[in-house]
């Protein structure tokens, strides 16, 4: 199978990475991007084929990779359209822009979306992904084997669930990295050097998230086993709930959602 990418951003390069680190020969992966050098950065470190342009070669797709930013998807998709073999399929990781709008778009209904995170970069990510109607099981498979190259994939039931996605996994590494810059920052300032406040933030976070993970543990539990009463942990957790800490996590997840159904209306 060859793939090519409309795109070779941080997305892009990561996922084109992941399938290389993978076994994906680099010489079936064919990446289009404008800029020179990334191009090259690709051709050095995966030895896959790029363009600077659309053309023929993109005849040569088994499948297309959309990882274009959403306000320039529609003219790339209108630009491509009349390259395409009849029987490529379309993986799309483009926030906000629904199947509808690509089908238009591409004039064919064989489209997986994908919501990918940034810690796809480093093969952690996790992605949720959406087949529509018309996405041929060929498709389907092609688009979780290219995402699970970096990280965990969940198939969704629904296309407005990718919405959700959006408001957790897809935006929630932002919410950790809030955390982790407000945590360093407030053991820098009682006397702990940059350096060591970094290290203690990213060893709390790793640490919890494994405990979590291999455990299995309701996350309410885990937080009871470390809280022993009237002791220091359930003196922080008393500000937590004062701040109203689950009110604005749920606030910040509701806004993220509203957003990403707003833009898929703006991208019609």
């Amino acid at each position: 199978m060859k793939i090519a990418f409309m795109g070779g951003g941080n997305m892009g390069s990561a996922i084109v990475s992941g399938l290389v680190a993978h076994g994906f020969p680099g010489s079936d992966l064919m990446v289009c991007d404008p800029n020179a050098d990334k191009r090259e950065a690709l051709e050095t470190r995966c030895g896959v084929c790029t363009h600077e342009a659309a053309g023929s070669w993109l005849s040569e797709a088994d499948l297309v990779v959309l990882a274009v930013k959403p306000q320039m998807l529609k003219d790339c998709c209108e630009e491509i359209r009349p390259l395409l073999k009849s029987s490529a399929g379309i993986l799309s990781i483009a926030a906000g822009v629904a199947i509808e709008s690509l089908a238009a778009w591409l004039g064919t209904r064989d489209i997986v979306r994908a919501m990918p995170n940034t810690p796809a970069k480093v093969g952690s990510g996790f992605t949720g992904l959406f087949a529509g109607a018309g996405a041929a099981e060929q498709t389907r498979q092609a688009a979780e084997r290219i995402m699970a190259s970096v990280g965990r994939v969940l198939w969704l039931d629904s296309e407005e669930d990718i919405h959700i996605v959006t408001g957790g996994p897809g935006s929630g590494p932002a919410y950790v990295f809030l955390f982790l810059e407000s945590l360093a920052e407030a053991l820098e300032k009682r006397g702990m050097s940059r350096d060591f406040a970094r290290e203690l933030a990213l060893s709390t976070v790793e640490g919890a998230a494994r405990l979590a993970r291999e455990t299995g543990e309701d996350f309410a539990q885990l937080r009871r086993n470390v809280t022993s009463k009237g002791g220091t942990t359930a003196k922080a957790l008393e500000v937590f709930e004062k701040r109203d800490a689950r009110g604005m996590m749920d606030e910040a997840v509701g806004a993220c959602i509203a957003r990403s159904r707003e833009m898929a209306e703006l991208f019609k």
